[in-house]
């Protein structure tokens, strides 16, 4: 599989990443076992958040023996720096690991929430410090409103944005993308397949694949999803004018 950097953060990863939200209701083991096949078959980024239950001791345990070929990102939702310097410690115990390559501040969606996020004592300013202390390594910000995530972009403080981005969620193309771009922000795009709505793997990844600087993170919870998404990367089919004319039906 090929590798792209992430931004401007010296973070190599996979084109196509691993989200972690859907091994939260799997056993253990099983868990593990789908976490370390996508590792085996070329993944290396993989994305989760302590609000998942469960999924950070999954994803620990499955990435403790590959740990320094693995990048990690994580999630917090607190706005104040007590509650984010908490969830910090709480996932570096869960992931079992001594650094997050990867710390997001998790939906920060409108003017109130970016505001209480950069204030003083809020959360930016306990993962700023965490940075200084080695526990993470780059800051990011996941978002659902586009005006609020150019804000927090123009604001230079984060290396990454996690956006939803798929075939019917394309607006993010138009400005918010090029603006991430032009600043070297790493772009992220969570639901892919549009949170489960959108069934044809082959066209949802194909339009991605016309958007190379966007890492797509599909939730994954069975080897086949796995093998089915990851042959669709190591053998890339652009899309056809049949293809397109399908993609607009199902918009």
């Amino acid at each position: 599989m090929k590798t792209m950097r992430l931004g401007a953060t010296a973070l190599e990863v996979s084109e196509i990443g691993f989200g972690g939200i859907p091994i939260v209701p799997l056993a253990r083991e099983e868990a593990v076992a789908v976490v370390r096949h996508c590792f085996e078959k070329g993944v290396t980024f993989f994305d989760t958040a302590n609000m998942y239950p469960t999924s950070e001791e999954k994803l620990g345990a499955a990435l403790k023996p590959c740990r320094k070929e693995a990048v990690i990102a994580t999630k917090t939702a607190q706005r104040d720096a007590a509650g984010a310097a908490e969830h910090i410690d709480l996932s570096l115990r869960q992931l079992q690991t001594d650094w997050i390559d990867l710390y997001q501040l998790h939906n920060v969606s409108n003017p109130e929430a970016l505001s209480q996020v950069l204030a003083a004592g809020g959360a930016y300013e306990a993962v700023a410090k965490a940075r200084e202390a080695g526990k993470i390594r780059f800051i990011g910000i996941s978002s659902h409103s586009i005006p609020t995530a150019m804000e927090a972009l123009k604001s230079g403080l984060f290396q990454t944005l996690q956006f939803p981005f798929n075939f019917i969620e394309s607006d993010p193309a138009l400005q918010l993308f090029p603006l991430a771009v032009e600043n070297k922000v790493g772009i992220i795009g969570m639901k892919p397949l549009g949170g489960g709505v959108l069934e044809r793997a082959d066209l949802c990844f194909g339009f991605l694949q016309q958007h190379p600087h966007v890492v797509p993170i599909p939730g994954i919870k069975a080897t086949k999803e796995a093998d089915e998404i990851i042959d669709l990367y190591r053998r890339p089919r652009p899309l056809s004018e049949a293809d397109r004319g399908e993609i607009e039906a199902i918009r």
